[in-house]
């Protein structure tokens, strides 16, 4: 019998994304995993800006991968 590995949603903003681009990804992978099966990713569209490091810094919050594809 094969394993089963669910499939894996990555979750992303605009390119050259802001704070809020980047943060609404993350918020929205978050509330999805916590009430839908598959796994949901917050992925970057581009590097963040100082503005968006500072403020997922300052909300103990790991900066999300590029998202290159």
């Amino acid at each position: 019998m094969n394993s089963y590995a669910p499939n894996k949603v990555t979750v992303i903003g605009h390119t050259h994304p802001d704070t809020d681009s980047v943060c609404s990804a993350i918020a929205y992978a978050w509330l999805k995993n916590h009430t839908d099966a598959p796994i949901y990713e917050a992925k970057s569209a581009g590097s963040i800006n100082q503005e968006t490091a500072f403020a997922l810094k300052y909300f103990g919050v790991p900066k999300p991968k590029i998202c290159v594809d």
